[in-house]
């Protein structure tokens, strides 16, 4: 039996803040000037969807995948599915009531002020459709439903080089304390806050984040190094199960919940089957050289990114080659892949067995045609979440 290489210790962020290339929209600091802790990036990419009346918490318990829980001011992230189970949007859901954004929205009588409210924050590519999906489905249920006009509300990301945010840190922040929607992005370790704030005369990072701003590549790069994809662009609508883009392993399922839409296939597979293929990070490396051993080694801003195209099929580097998966998306030499577990990790999910060998090599082609060597990794946090396969069985 081959023996499995060691695990990759947790991706220091701080060590990546250091690189001579950091991935922000600010001017290059002088090396000699100590970089700060904390950045925030506008998720420009990102709309809002208001939900607002007395049925509003009932109405999301039946279609989305997590719980909902009225009481709680908390924020969390789902997923929106179809009947059969396939993800149509990622989304972080907000609670409203006691929050300033709430008071001057909703500033009708003392009804409308005491009755909850929802912000659902999703891909701005998909916002209309998601609009439309709502109303499908809203029937007579009592509720304002609206999409926010763009600059009324903006979302940001926060995090910090010096304190490692956990789902163990979930509640109201007290960013939120000050009447200010936020939580904690719980999908993986180290993803800070998200916050959503007015939009103010003046250009760059609001005062309340205390923070330099960040490009949408710096908070792409974090994602895509801890394996988690965002979006319609990487969550592709009605094309994957939400096992596929580890929408179970970052938090977005409830497992005990009673009924919504796509639960049936959802809580079987979760059950019963395997899930052979998941999102993960991969490094790109020019064919010939040696693949970086651990993730975050020398991860720089380098043109394999924009050459090789996201859907690009991953294949094994032999005389065969066999697809094995795929690229999703990248930022310079880090991307995200679909990959076969058993194929491309040394992950072991079902009773048959890993072919995963750490000599094995893939490749994916890039716009012209050149090969480019591709290597994907299982970051600690997500191999501690993936079952054993002794507890599951295939569905045949």
């Amino acid at each position: 039996m081959l023996a499995r290489p060691p695990r990759a210790p947790h991706i220091c962020a701080r060590c990546l803040s250091r690189q001579r290339r950091l991935y922000t929209s600010a001017p290059a600091a002088d090396p000699s000037t100590p970089l700060p802790a904390s950045r925030a990036a506008n998720l420009t990419t990102r709309r809002l969807i208001s939900l607002h009346g007395s049925e509003a918490p009932k109405f999301l318990q039946g279609i989305i995948t997590n719980h909902v829980r009225p009481d709680s001011r908390a924020g969390f992230y789902a997923a929106f599915l179809t009947a059969p189970g396939k993800v149509l949007n990622d989304v972080f859901i907000y609670p409203t009531l006691g929050s300033s954004w709430h008071q001057t929205a909703h500033g009708g009588d003392g009804e409308q002020q005491q009755q909850q409210g929802f912000l659902v924050e999703v891909d701005a590519e998909t916002a209309e459709l998601l609009l439309r999906h709502v109303k499908k489905h809203k029937l007579r249920s009592k509720f304002k439903l609206r999409m926010l006009e763009e600059g009324e509300l903006d979302v940001w990301s926060k995090w910090s080089e010096d304190e490692r945010w956990t789902a163990h840190t979930q509640g109201p922040s007290a960013s939120f304390e000050k009447g200010v929607l936020g939580m904690v992005d719980c999908r993986a370790p180290g993803l800070g806050q998200r916050m959503l704030l007015p939009r103010s005369s003046q250009h760059g990072v609001p005062a309340e984040l205390e923070a330099d701003e960040a490009g949408l590549e710096a908070y792409a790069l974090r994602r895509y190094l801890r394996g988690v994809p965002e979006g319609q662009r990487e969550i592709p609508r009605d094309e994957s199960l939400p096992m596929n883009c580890n929408l179970d392993l970052m938090g977005a399922i409830d497992f005990k919940k009673g009924c919504y839409i796509g639960q049936e296939l959802t809580i079987r597979t979760h059950h019963t089957g395997v899930v052979r293929r998941r999102m993960l990070p991969v490094r790109l490396y020019a064919r010939g050289e040696e693949a970086p051993r651990r993730l975050e080694e020398g991860v720089g801003m380098t043109e394999l990114g924009n050459r090789v195209e996201g859907g690009s099929e991953i294949r094994r580097d032999d005389k065969r080659k066999r697809a094995t998966g795929k690229l999703v998306a990248s930022v310079g030499d880090v991307g995200l892949g679909m990959c076969r577990l058993e194929q491309m990790s040394d992950l072991t999910i079902s009773g048959e067995g890993s072919s995963f060998s750490p000599e094995d090599k893939f490749l994916v082609q890039d716009g012209d045609g050149r090969e480019v060597g591709v290597k994907a990794f299982v970051p600690d946090w997500m191999r501690g979440r993936i079952r054993e396969p002794k507890i599951q069985r295939r569905v045949e």
